[in-house]
C-alpha cells in the first residue's frame, strides 16, 4: 500500500502543466490596454483561468478556423469581421469514441466592439476532458486577461 501512495505522488509530480507559444512581454502589455479594433472590425478575447485540466491544452477556433491554444492562465485577441463567431475549444482526447462534443459560444459583433469568451474544462469520462466556451462580461474578462499571459495566436509571431 506505501508503494502505491509513493507511485501516486511521484506520478502527481511529475504530471507538469501544458503549455503553449507565448506571446512577447510587449504584445502582452498591448494586450492588456484593451485597444479598440480597427476601424469596420471587432475584438474577441478568449480566455482560460481554471485551474482545472491544466495538464491539457484548449485548442480556440473561430468558425471552425484554428485562432490559437490556450494552457492555464492564458489569453488570444483576434481582430475579427463583426458578424456571427462560433468559438469553439477542443482538446486531445485519449478515448475519441467516447467524445461528446464541445459546448460552443456564438457571439454576434457589431462593428467597434470588444467581447470576452471563456474557456473551461468541462469533465468528461476517465482520459476524455472535454471544455466549453461561455462569453462572459466585459469586466470579468478583462480581469481574467489582465491576470494572465498571452499566447501566440494563430499565424503570427513576436
Amino acid at each position: 500500500m506505501r508503494a502505491l501512495g509513493i507511485l501516486m505522488t511521484a506520478s502527481l509530480l511529475l504530471a507538469g502543466c501544458a503549455s503553449v507559444p507565448m506571446a512577447g512581454i510587449g504584445a502582452d502589455a498591448e494586450g492588456k490596454r484593451f485597444d479598440p479594433p480597427p476601424p469596420g472590425q471587432s475584438v474577441l478575447y478568449v480566455y482560460r483561468s481554471s485551474m482545472l485540466g491544466t495538464e491539457v491544452i484548449f485548442n480556440i477556433a473561430d468558425n471552425q478556423q484554428p485562432v490559437g491554444a490556450l494552457a492555464d492562465k492564458t489569453w488570444i485577441r483576434v481582430d475579427v469581421a463583426p458578424g456571427p463567431h462560433v468559438i469553439a475549444c477542443s482538446i486531445a482526447s485519449h478515448a475519441p469514441l467516447t467524445q461528446d462534443p464541445a459546448q460552443a459560444a456564438t457571439v454576434n459583433l457589431a462593428p467597434g466592439e470588444t467581447r470576452f469568451v471563456e474557456a473551461v474544462i468541462w469533465p468528461g469520462l476517465p482520459l476524455n476532458p472535454r471544455c466549453r466556451t461561455t462569453e462572459v462580461a466585459a469586466d470579468q474578462g478583462r480581469a481574467a486577461v489582465a491576470a494572465g499571459n498571452r499566447a501566440m495566436g494563430a499565424g503570427w509571431s513576436n
